[in-house]
C-alpha cells in the first residue's frame, strides 16, 4: 500500500524479506557479521552487559531490529 503526504512523497510497506535484507546489510556494515548471527548472540545475552555506546555499530544495530522483530 502507498500514501501519498501533503508534500508528494511517497510512503510505502516493506516486505518481510527486504526487512530481513535491510537489517542484515546494517549489522554487516556496522558489526561485519550477518543480521541471524547477531540475533542468535543477542538472544544469548552476548550483548547483555555491553553498553550500547562501547561497542561501535551496536547502537545503529539495535535500533534496526525493529525491521526484523
Amino acid at each position: 500500500m502507498i500514501n501519498r503526504t501533503a508534500y508528494d512523497v511517497e510512503v510505502g510497506e516493506m516486505s518481510e524479506q527486504d526487512a530481513a535484507e535491510v537489517f542484515d546489510g546494517i549489522t554487516r556494515r556496522e558489526l561485519g557479521i550477518d543480521g541471524p548471527e547477531f540475533l542468535d548472540r543477542w538472544d544469548a545475552g552476548e550483548y547483555q552487559s555491553t553498553d550500547r555506546d562501547d561497542l561501535d555499530g551496536l547502537s545503529e544495530v539495535v535500533a534496526a531490529m525493529s525491521l526484523v522483530r
